[in-house]
């Protein structure tokens, strides 16, 4: 039974390219600017501080364990680690700085660029790396029926070449047996009822020949980035697990906020006055459209949108939105998808009412429904909502209770994960939605 999924050369040598890439582009990225911008054909001290930058990277990332899991983390994972290990490079760059003013003796704009690039080189380049390497896929084994994938995640699954095996638990003392006929790479605790003493024994001696067991909630939150949650809300202790924000973070967190909301206002000012002007002449009545909307502690605000829908859209009662909504005119559709529509709300941004990045805001009368059927459903509520959020760049439009479930499920995961580099990393993915005209 093979431990990982990789064969061990394959992965010693990838490994390898690597802990090249980390010690070696940093010095070629800082060459690379410098000579760009035309500061100096040569300088024997930029070759001092990429080598510098360089050591500590790969240092750094040896220590958290980058090079022996790296291989295994999922995308957003992946980032992260990269992010992190050349912020904490720059950090020490910075201090040695301090202890020796010569170190930094550079034009500002070769360092700020070099800072700026750098670790989206990196990540690119691993990225390739590992798509055009590693072709093996990973097996996962489950065991028991207790939650039931849906193809959306089946999908998922397969595009990270992961296989899932299912086994048959009628027969505790055949589990082992089951086990020796293939190769697997995770043993996936998915029991609908309490596991009886035979199959603690059964999964307690897999797990002294080193069979990697992972429950189902580490599985979702590893590999398909979603929080599990249950489908009866009896668990008191899942509360301990999403936290959100404190009050640091927070204030972290507006301060983006507010420059990313200012910056885009002036620059997106002409499309939002072609908007304006265009829903005037294609559909009679209001241009903006406001609506109240829940949002962090359960608070109400009124959020504004350009309109783009029909005036009598919801004559007969409030529904939920769908792909190529019927309700919209012609250009109102073409807002939707390009996520024109969401641009007023820049200034709830400006306000408080709203984070750039964060939950879906949702109407009360929706909120109230979806709270008796989900359980942890007003979890989504510790945060303020957002304009763009981590469930909608990664799950398709929803139109029912189970999508608005499964949307929860991102929702909790992004509460819970919550970074400054999750946030760049659902508007990098909503700039892709944007520009590929997929909705969200």
């Amino acid at each position: 039974m093979t431990e990982t999924h990789i064969p061990w050369h394959e992965s010693i040598r990838v490994l390898w390219m690597y802990l090249m890439v980390d010690l070696c582009m940093p010095l070629i990225m800082i060459i690379l600017v410098q000579y760009s911008l035309h500061v100096q054909l040569w300088n024997s001290s930029y070759c001092w501080l990429g080598g510098k930058a360089g050591l500590i990277c790969a240092l750094l990332t040896f220590f958290l364990s980058g090079y022996g899991r790296y291989v295994d983390y999922p995308v957003t994972k992946k980032n992260q680690l990269v992010f992190k290990t050349w912020g904490l490079t720059v950090f020490l760059l910075t201090f040695i700085a301090y202890l020796n003013v010569g170190v930094f003796s550079f034009p500002r704009s070769v360092i700020l660029i070099w800072i700026v690039i750098t670790p989206f080189i990196i990540y690119l380049i691993k990225l390739i790396i590992s798509i055009n390497v590693y072709h093996n896929k990973v097996y996962v084994a489950v065991l028991g029926d207790g939650y039931h994938f849906t193809e959306f995640e089946k999908q998922l699954l397969s595009r990270q070449n992961i296989e899932l095996i299912y086994l048959s638990i009628t027969k505790p003392s055949n589990l082992k047996r089951q086990m020796e006929k293939i190769s697997i790479n995770y043993l996936l605790i998915n029991l609908s009822k309490t596991a009886d003493n035979k199959l603690i024994q059964e999964l307690t001696d897999l797990y002294l020949i080193e069979v990697k067991l992972i429950s189902l909630n580490n599985f979702m939150e590893k590999f398909l980035l979603k929080c599990y949650i249950p489908y009866e809300s009896s668990d008191l202790i899942y509360l301990e697990r999403i936290r959100a924000y404190d009050k640091f973070d927070y204030i972290l967190k507006r301060i983006f906020d507010i420059i990313l909301a200012t910056v885009l206002c002036i620059i997106c000012m002409p499309v939002m006055i072609y908007s304006a002007i265009k829903i005037r002449r294609e559909s009679p009545g209001p241009i903006i459209f406001s609506q109240a909307r829940v949002g962090r502690f359960g608070k109400e605000h009124i959020i504004y949108k350009f309109r783009s829908m029909h005036v009598d859209a919801e004559i007969n009662g409030a529904q939920f939105a769908q792909a190529n909504d019927p309700r919209a005119y012609s250009f109102g559709a073409f807002m939707r998808k390009t996520r024109i529509d969401e641009l007023p709300q820049l200034w709830n941004v400006i306000k408080g009412d709203l984070h750039f990045v964060g939950p879906r805001p949702e109407r009360k009368i929706f909120t109230n429904q979806l709270e008796e059927d989900i359980p942890y459903y007003n979890e989504r509520h510790l945060v303020s909502p957002g304009i763009t959020g981590w469930a909608q760049v990664l799950y398709p439009y929803g139109a029912n209770t189970e999508d608005a479930r499964q949307k929860l499920m991102y929702d909790l995961y992004y509460i819970k994960h919550w970074s400054i580099l999750l946030d760049l990393e659902v508007l990098v993915r909503t700039v892709g939605v944007v520009i590929g005209r997929k909705g969200l």
